[in-house]
């Protein structure tokens, strides 16, 4: 009897522990950044978790060595009149960049987020994690498009 209960433990914890995995295409620009060492995006976001997020990193070279993520999820279809769902919140920790000659981001790979907050909807999200890449287009340098994968 000690076995099956210690076999069923696992499932019970994968049923409450369950995460999701949302997808999202991104597109926007990179905006001035108050710090050398930084670059700051602006990008809006389709799929599952439409909206807009700001992106700041914090890089040392091509290494990104911190800074935060902020996602306003939108209803699917908004319009201007339409309220937020809720944010969510995170905070990076990794990830490389590289720069075009004008010293903007030319792309952003494999930045690694941790979800650490959420409000409205999300308010019951208290951890995750997210990865994001971006590149700039080719034809013009100030419009970037990537994705966003978060899990929680």
């Amino acid at each position: 009897m000690k076995h099956v209960a210690l076999m069923l433990v696992p499932v019970v914890l994968a049923s409450v522990i369950s995460m999701a995995t949302y997808n999202n295409t991104l597109k926007g620009s990179q905006t001035a950044a108050p710090e050398a060492e930084g670059i700051a995006l602006n990008l809006n976001a389709a799929g599952d978790l439409p909206g807009m997020s700001r992106v700041n990193l914090q890089r040392n070279g091509a290494a990104v060595t911190g800074g935060n993520l902020r996602l306003t999820v939108l209803p699917q279809s908004a319009d201007a009149s339409s309220s937020e769902r809720g944010q969510l919140v995170g905070t990076i920790s990794g990830g490389t960049v590289t720069l075009n000659a004008e010293g903007t981001l030319a792309s952003a790979s494999e930045v690694q987020v941790t979800i650490k907050s959420g409000t409205g909807e999300f308010a019951s999200v208290t951890s995750g994690t997210a990865t994001l890449n971006i590149t700039a287009d080719s034809e013009n340098s100030s419009q970037l498009s990537g994705t966003l994968v978060l899990n929680f």
